[in-house]
């Protein structure tokens, strides 16, 4: 099968499965990726984020995860809101207002693969989401898909900032899209409005500073908490990505399982949830209704911490 009809079937694949946009890039050693992964490191940026550290050679080698790999296709996922929270109520960044997209993006791209499969018997393949040792959004630039901001956000010229990206490494030579300019010009807006100074820097972010990260990340009896002003934020931060003028890009995202979750038991969307809610809640009513979100990763206890409302129950 020649490259343009394999493009034409992987880009029908893709409309179908719900993507909004797909690229590829041919594999190669992400060499300047890895130096400045090293030097972030060594500066401390990484914060507590040490798996960072480990792996480094895959995430520079993409051969190094698939055999014989040959092409990196990439695939973006839209999860633009409909519409924001309320400024008052706890924030939580919008892609954890439904299911969480490792485990979304990937069932889709699993489903895709076994297409590719079923017309390439002999075709060797792993799919990816950001949970890997790799540089999803290097890669996702390098296919085409969108240029790196300042805010260290992918942004699509079409789709803006609210896209999250899935990979596919195979060992097939693909038709590979070509990188597009760099949209920022003079902007800093997103710089400007970073409350606690962690992009301190065009392309520079300092995660020891980022809400974040003390939000996610950090361990909940790390008191790295208590380092930055955490803004009302419980779950994230999307401040720089909402004052970025490419995030008017792009509809709504209509995958039904980023659409904000019913709270069972508080007959809310998780989007309404007050600080009141979030204090009286229980760790069987959390686990009821977030076993399947991104929050589950932070959990109850340090969702409480960020709130500043620590129970000595939990």
């Amino acid at each position: 099968m020649n490259t343009d009809k394999f493009h034409e079937i992987i880009c029908d694949l893709s409309l179908k499965a719900g993507f909004i946009d797909y690229g590829a890039a041919p594999v190669k050693k992400l060499t300047a990726d890895c130096k400045y992964l090293n030097e972030y490191i060594r500066k401390g940026h990484n914060a507590g984020m040490n798996y960072m550290a480990r792996n480094i050679s895959l995430r520079e080698d993409p051969g190094l995860l698939v055999e014989d790999a040959k092409s990196v296709l990439c695939f973006l996922a839209p999860y633009k809101p409909s519409e924001n929270q309320e400024s008052s109520l706890p924030q939580i960044s919008s892609y954890a207002f439904g299911l969480d997209y490792h485990h979304v993006i990937k069932e889709k791209l699993y489903k895709i693969l076994e297409e590719i499969i079923s017309l390439m018997p002999d075709a060797k393949a792993r799919v990816f989401t950001d949970s890997a040792p790799v540089f999803e959004r290097a890669w996702a630039a390098r296919a085409g898909l969108g240029f790196i901001g300042k805010n260290t956000f992918l942004i699509s010229k079409s789709h803006g900032l609210h896209t999250l990206i899935g990979l596919i490494i195979l060992n097939k030579e693909v038709k590979y899209g070509k990188q597009v300019s760099q949209g920022c010009g003079n902007c800093t807006k997103c710089l400007d409005c970073c409350p606690t100074g962690a992009l301190y820097r065009p392309f520079g972010l300092d995660a020891r500073k980022c809400i974040s990260y003390h939000t996610i990340e950090s361990k909940p009896d790390s008191h790295e908490e208590f380092m930055v002003d955490l803004n009302n934020s419980i779950f994230g931060c999307e401040i720089c990505l909402r004052a970025c003028p490419w995030s008017g890009k792009g509809k709504p995202g209509e995958w039904p399982e980023f659409m904000p979750l019913n709270i069972v038991g508080y007959s809310k969307k998780i989007t309404e949830l007050s600080s009141a809610d979030w204090e009286n809640m229980d760790e069987k009513t959390f686990n009821l209704n977030f076993s399947d979100s991104p929050l589950f990763r932070a959990g109850l206890r340090k969702i409480k911490i960020s709130l500043g409302t620590k129970k000595d129950s939990l």
